[in-house]
C-alpha cells in the first residue's frame, strides 16, 4: 500500500502532466499529449489515486485518447451531455442534473 506522500506527489504529477497534455494538444503535438495521458492513468493505478475530473472527462476511457482537440464530439441535449471519442467510437453519457428554482 503506498504512503500519502507518495500519493500526494503522483496527484501532484498528474495535475501537471494534465496541463502538459492539453498544451501539447493546442499545439497539435498529439503523440506527446496521449503519452502524458497514458502516464496519468498509470500513475492513478499504482498509487490508487483517483484520476483529476477534469482528465476524465477530456480522455477517452477505453482507449486513453484526448478527447479535447479534433479526436472527439461534444453534444448536449436537454438533459444528457454526450462525449463520443472519433477514434476507437466510444460514448460517454454524463446526466445533467435540474435544480429546483423553488424554495
Amino acid at each position: 500500500m503506498p504512503k500519502n506522500s507518495e500519493r500526494r506527489v503522483a496527484e501532484e504529477r498528474m495535475k501537471e502532466l494534465f496541463k502538459l497534455a492539453i498544451e501539447d494538444e493546442k499545439d497539435n503535438k498529439m503523440q506527446e499529449a496521449n503519452r502524458k495521458y497514458e502516464l496519468i492513468y498509470r500513475y492513478s493505478t499504482k498509487y490508487k489515486s483517483k484520476v483529476l475530473e477534469d482528465s476524465k472527462t477530456w480522455v477517452c476511457k477505453k482507449c486513453k485518447r484526448g478527447i479535447y482537440s479534433g479526436t472527439g464530439r461534444v453534444r448536449i441535449n436537454k438533459s444528457v451531455i454526450t462525449i463520443s471519442c472519433n477514434n476507437c467510437g466510444y460514448v460517454r453519457r454524463i446526466p445533467i442534473s435540474r435544480q429546483s428554482s423553488r424554495q
